[in-house]
């Protein structure tokens, strides 16, 4: 079963304050090709290119699962070395779903 994706109220605040597309954090979220899980504010984040401000960039979404539902909190592009420095100090962790891991190879 497919969850219901739900905008929060600071994501379309977000939305407005930086002119990113309506479209783009769900896209972003469903076409992601890497999550973590930020000890810091204990979301998930997944991460995808996507063109924003004329250009193809690192765009990063927070979310939070529920029973049948994902909320999507915020977005904003990556900054050069942003995901690399979160993912050293241990604040972000490589997480990662059923759906994304494939089987061993015999």
């Amino acid at each position: 079963m497919r969850k219901r994706i739900r905008y929060a109220d600071h994501l379309q605040l977000r939305l407005r304050l930086r002119r990113i597309p309506r479209y783009l954090p769900r896209r972003v979220y469903q076409r992601a090709k890497e999550l973590f899980f930020d000890n810091t504010t204990e979301n998930f984040i997944a991460v995808a290119q996507a063109r924003y401000g004329g250009k193809t960039r690192e765009m990063m979404v927070a979310f939070s699962e529920k029973d049948d539902e994902v909320i999507l909190i915020t977005v904003h592009p990556l900054k050069p070395q942003q995901k690399a420095n979160r993912v050293a100090s241990g604040r972000w962790i490589p997480h990662e779903t059923e759906k994304k891991q494939t089987p061993r190879q015999i």
